[in-house]
């Protein structure tokens, strides 16, 4: 695993956000602890290889033509980051539903070229502005979502929109609703017409992790 791309302003940031989220429940109950789990995990060693595997994959097809990479659910950060940091300058908008996801991330936040936007990804496919094919589109947590909503969502897109996604086989996580028995079946599930990479990774022997690029 190569973790060339984290930045140690990130760990800092990360390590004083959990150290204020505890300081503040000690005299507010209605504080969640469960975030500082939540954001741990968020920056764990096996998010780190998975989203490090996704710019490394990626990067080659990434042409001048591209003006905007745009992120569904990007959780804390992470992609963002790791992206802005493997050279990536241009604009970077994740969109993730959870506000308080988006306003840690906000915290956490080392590149100027990234924002957070309180909003589902998905309806970047019936937005003109966003649905072009000078915009490159990364979901690392296809498994979150109902393959209904993948269905019809992605085959609005653009076809020279560039996407990367990916995917799992860890049935064991409640909230991992729509994994994938195989590689074969996740390539099969998603609406690309030219496949540019596919791949898959053991994560710490726990489970398979699946990775499709394509237009």
């Amino acid at each position: 695993m190569t973790v060339e791309y984290i930045n140690p302003l990130l760990y800092k940031k990360a390590l004083k956000i959990i150290d204020k989220i505890y300081k503040e429940s000690m005299y507010n109950e209605n504080i969640d602890l469960f975030r500082i789990k939540d954001l741990i995990d968020s920056i764990s060693d096996g998010q780190i290889e998975c989203k490090t595997w996704a710019v490394e994959k990626l990067k080659p097809f990434i042409a001048d033509e591209y003006n905007a990479c745009l992120i569904i659910g990007g959780w804390y950060g992470l992609m963002s980051h790791l992206l802005s940091e493997s050279g990536f300058k241009k604009q970077i908008i994740n969109y993730e539903l959870d506000k308080f996801c988006n306003n840690m991330a906000n915290r956490l936040r080392v590149h100027e070229n990234v924002q957070f936007m309180d909003e589902d990804g998905l309806e970047i496919f019936h937005d003109v502005k966003t649905n072009s094919n000078v915009k490159i589109v990364i979901c690392t947590a296809c498994e979150h979502i109902d393959q209904s909503e993948i269905d019809f969502s992605f085959k609005l897109k653009k076809p020279n929109m560039l996407m990367c996604l990916q995917s799992n086989n860890y049935f064991d996580v409640d909230s991992h609703i729509n994994c994938k028995k195989s590689l074969e079946e996740f390539v099969d599930s998603v609406p690309l017409n030219k496949i540019l990479y596919a791949g898959k990774r053991n994560i710490n022997d726990e489970y398979e992790r699946y990775m499709v690029i394509g237009k």
